[in-house]
């Protein structure tokens, strides 16, 4: 049995939505080891042999990138900024899935209320339906009486339904974001009157920019701003170290020589030669111009994107303030004003119609009244309880 902020915990650790998020912070990571290696060595050999007579020729040689002018750093900082934003994009997801969690659990709740109070106005209905039968039976009251109350117990059972529905498919829905297969028992206390505290956080602006959202745009402005001096890099000269050895066996073919003791033998030697090389890559034609200017006009567009993300969390912490202001209003006014007194008009109403001094339309009438006002305050219940939501998921608090 879990109550509705333990759900959000438990929907934040199995919702595959999340998992998959979760694993791409580990890919990232993945990509930030990768980016910090030095390029591997090559290594070359070659031999060459004539086609008639004995030559031969044996090269090794190992050749080294030197990865110079802040390739590497660049290629780090990237994927630096590249994990930030996947943990900045995981923490957005989290604040906005316990909102939304929240939210599903309300709607459960809700229906769950409308639920309860239909079945009890249905049971009530019901006892007095068989109270009724025994009067027509006695010739106390009209046959139509009888059939008029069947008509609006009926009415109920139809609603009974419907609203068993709606809490069946709210709780499948529920368990969708929680992670949980269609069969799990789930089971939650609470109700729409246990809202979380929706109290304003001291320092707006602080706030604003710890919200997960905007410090994602932030990071995804820096991300920008690494892509450029990456491509910046790229565009410098370069350079690559080579170290190679070459056995080269040479001989004349039908050409004959003295050795020192005076005997023939071929013309033929051994060299050994070790080479060092520079390779140096010349950025005259191609520094990279095409790819530095992608880079800055990407960088000035994550800035506007940023600007517009401070924005939009400015007017909805502004509009969560207003909405919870004005619910918590209508819920007061429900309350004191309006439900109560509709309970004491029902109860008034139906004795009023035992003692024989009104019809059973009218009670009926003022029954019906009475269901949309409880359904009414339901909403109202609700309203409020999204409000509060609504001021967490906005200051970020849901994300945390």
């Amino acid at each position: 049995e879990f109550t509705v902020e333990e759900l959000g915990t438990y929907a934040l650790s199995r919702n595959p939505d999340l998992l998959a998020m979760r694993a791409e912070v580990d890919a990232a990571l993945g990509r930030l080891q990768q980016a910090g290696l030095r390029p591997n060595p090559m290594l070359e050999t070659k031999g060459e042999r004539g086609l008639s007579g004995t030559d031969n020729s044996v090269m090794i040689g190992v050749t080294l990138p030197l990865d110079l002018n802040g390739r590497l750093e660049g290629r780090i900082g990237v994927a630096e900024r590249e994990a930030e934003q996947k943990r900045k994009q995981l923490s957005d997801k989290a604040r906005k899935m316990r909102a939304e969690v929240r939210m599903k659990a309300g709607e459960v709740l809700s229906a769950r209320r409308n639920l309860r109070f239909t079945e009890e106005l249905l049971q009530a209905n019901r006892r007095f339906q068989e109270v009724l039968g025994e009067r027509v039976r006695r010739g106390a009251a009209p046959a139509l009486e009888e059939s008029l109350l069947l008509v609006e117990v009926n009415r109920l059972d139809a609603s009974l339904r419907i609203l068993q529905s709606r809490v069946a498919i709210s709780t499948l829905q529920l368990k969708t974001l929680a992670g949980m297969a269609p069969e799990f028992p789930l089971s939650f206390r609470g109700s729409l009157s246990d809202f979380p505290a929706a109290g304003q956080k001291e320092g707006l602006k602080q706030a604003i920019e710890e919200r997960p959202d905007v410090a994602l745009a932030r990071t995804e402005t820096e991300l920008a701003r690494a892509k450029v001096e990456k491509e910046k890099a790229e565009g410098r000269w370069d350079a690559s170290v080579s170290v190679g050895y070459q056995r080269t066996k040479s001989s004349f073919m039908n050409v004959m020589g003295l050795s020192e003791s005076g005997a023939m033998r071929s013309i033929e030697d051994t060299f050994d030669m070790l080479g060092v090389g520079l390779t140096i890559m010349l950025p005259f034609r191609n520094q990279n111009q095409g790819n530095i200017a992608a880079a800055v006009a990407e960088a000035q567009s994550a800035d506007r994107r940023l600007e517009f993300a401070r924005l939009t969390a400015r007017q909805e912490v502004a509009a969560s303030a207003a909405q919870y202001g004005a619910a918590k209003l209508s819920l007061e006014i429900y309350q004191s004003g309006v439900r109560e007194i509709a309970r004491r008009n029902l109860d008034v109403v139906w004795k009023t119609y035992e003692l024989g001094r009104t019809s059973l339309l009218d009670a009926i009438a003022e029954q019906r009244r009475f269901i949309d006002i409880e359904m009414g305050l339901t909403e109202a219940l609700k309203q409020v309880y999204d409000a509060a939501v609504e001021i967490e998921r906005a200051h970020g608090v849901a994300g945390r």
